[in-house]
């Protein structure tokens, strides 16, 4: 559960970050242009979603690893989003402050 909110709470406040810097300079623009942990994030949090949505069926035995290895992911997407958030941030604060 919390790293389904911190992944969802990033989302919004990208969307609306990026939705904001297409309204300004091009170099505030440039500030939150996707990176490589961007793509990570997602990459890791595609390939949690699609584990744990695969091994939801009761029917299926010994799938134990899988669900614990889909679980480890989605915490490791969550930290990247954070990660990947505060770089952003950091990114626009510096632009702006000049």
């Amino acid at each position: 559960m919390v790293p389904s909110i911190a992944i969802i709470c990033r989302e919004i406040k990208m969307s609306t970050v990026r939705e904001w810097a297409a309204s300004q300079n091009s170099r505030v623009l440039k500030a939150v242009a996707v990176n490589n942990r961007g793509k990570w994030k997602t990459t890791t949090q595609m390939t949690a979603l699609t584990i744990l949505l695969a091994t939801r069926d009761s029917s299926l035995t010994g799938l134990g690893v899988l669900v614990a290895s889909g679980v480890v992911l989605l915490y490791v997407s969550a930290g990247l989003a954070i990660w990947s958030f505060a770089v952003y941030m950091r990114k626009i604060w510096r632009v702006l402050l000049e």
